[in-house]
């Protein structure tokens, strides 16, 4: 635009010719030009071709990066959310059956409850026995023992209900862990995927800012917390398989314990109904003796009240024949043959009533302590009765047999019709 501008001033100041120099310049001055913006746009073009071809070159490489480092995340990722869904299906299996194991344990209490509370009813329904029949006998000392082997499954039953409580309450937590992870991963396997599935389109935004990135994490650290929470769900695993076998053991340990004392109880109550039994057969065959004896007594306590009868007019007489004999006159009182044989008739009488007199004390004192032995007898029958009834009634209160209600195998815990045969009262 200066070498037009000169030249037009040339042209202007001179008289409208130009210099033939000056015509020339212009024409070589302008193919100088345009040979230069020639080369420069030859150049341009070349470096556009290389950036063309670089850039689809680009574009074909990192596509297939991209993609298989999309197909290989989608790999890892399946495969994480695969371990995730079985170990999320076996912990829901092993929730499942920790409930089993606490229900059961929850209803082994509570038949140990009832137990004991039946085994209280029955010490002190025993305790209202007669004074007499209060005897620390073998059905106390069993009554007793069954309060103590009671009193332990109900411990052990409150001690593994906690440890199932425990490992349950952890599996809970672990289970939240293991969904969370596992939308995650369903989550990011959609964008994934999503991902893989895109196609180029034209727009307007590409050119546009890139949104901050909100990763936090390396790829290591994102496997190693999965990985965690997988070990972790195993090791739950192996400790709630352990805690319900173990529960399971402890519970049923507690029923056989429960069971042979129940028998143990029974049968003492069977064996101490029939020493009952046998000592008031026992009485009753010592009160007919005694009756027996009674009888007899009160026919010789009648018979030696007669024979007394019987010897005091003989008595009376001897005495009234020696008192009128001393009232003899002073002469004629002399011991004769008559006096000597009413003395010896009067005292041989005598003798013979004391004798008399002495054996019906005798006999009535005998009566009077078989009557009073007659009467202890007879209440201890009625204290024998009144035990036996009531050991009867103990025995009858007992709630039903126990029996093994549980079994449990390796894969789960099935539970088994108890028995409901109660042992004949």
């Amino acid at each position: 635009m200066s070498h037009e501008r000169r030249s037009a001033r040339r042209v202007l100041d001179g008289t409208g010719h130009r210099e033939p120099k000056d015509w020339q310049y212009e024409s070589v001055r302008q193919i100088q030009d345009a040979e230069n913006t020639i080369r420069i746009g030859n150049t341009d073009r070349l470096h556009s071709h290389n950036t063309i071809h670089f850039g689809s070159k680009v574009d074909t490489t990192n596509d297939t990066r991209v993609e298989r480092a999309l197909k290989s995340k989608l790999s890892q990722t399946t495969k994480l959310k695969g371990l995730l869904e079985e170990t999320l299906a076996k912990t829901n299996t092993e929730i499942a059956k920790m409930e089993s194991i606490k229900k059961y344990l929850t209803e082994e209490r509570n038949r140990f409850d009832a137990r004991y509370a039946r085994n209280q009813e029955r010490r002190s329904q025993r305790g209202t026995r007669p004074g007499r029949e209060l005897v620390r006998d073998i059905p106390l000392k069993e009554l007793k023992r069954e309060t103590d082997v009671l009193a332990q499954s109900i411990e052990r039953c409150d001690e593994k209900y906690q440890d199932v409580s425990t490992s349950l309450a952890r599996l809970k937590k672990l289970k939240v862990l293991l969904k969370a992870d596992l939308e995650d991963k369903s989550k990011a396997l959609s964008l994934d995927r999503k991902c893989l599935d895109m196609v180029a389109t034209d727009g307007t935004q590409a050119l546009a800012r890139l949104p901050d990135s909100a990763t936090t994490g390396l790829p290591f650290g994102w496997k190693k917390d999965t990985h965690m929470t997988l070990d972790q769900s195993q090791e739950a695993h192996r400790f709630a398989q352990k805690t319900r076998k173990n529960a399971f053991h402890v519970a049923n340990r507690q029923r056989f314990k429960t069971k042979e004392q129940y028998d143990v109880v029974q049968q003492a109550l069977h064996l101490r109904m029939k020493n009952v039994q046998q000592v008031k057969e026992q009485l009753k065959d010592n009160l007919a003796m005694v009756d027996d004896e009674l009888n007899k007594l009160s026919k010789v306590k009648k018979e030696l009240e007669v024979a007394i009868k019987d010897k005091m007019p003989p008595l009376n007489l001897a005495r009234e024949r020696y008192v009128t004999r001393t009232r003899r006159p002073q002469r004629e009182a002399i011991f004769d043959e008559v006096e000597h044989a009413l003395l010896l008739q009067y005292n041989e009488l005598k003798e013979v009533v004391i004798e008399l007199q002495k054996k019906l004390q005798t006999v009535i004192g005998r009566l009077t302590t078989l009557k009073r032995q007659k009467a202890q007898i007879e209440d201890n029958i009625d204290d024998k009765n009144i035990t036996y009834k009531m050991d009867h009634l103990c025995r009858a209160m007992a709630p039903s047999r126990p029996g093994t209600a549980m079994s449990l195998s390796s894969s789960k815990l099935s539970f088994v019709a108890p028995s409901s045969v109660a042992v004949s009262k």
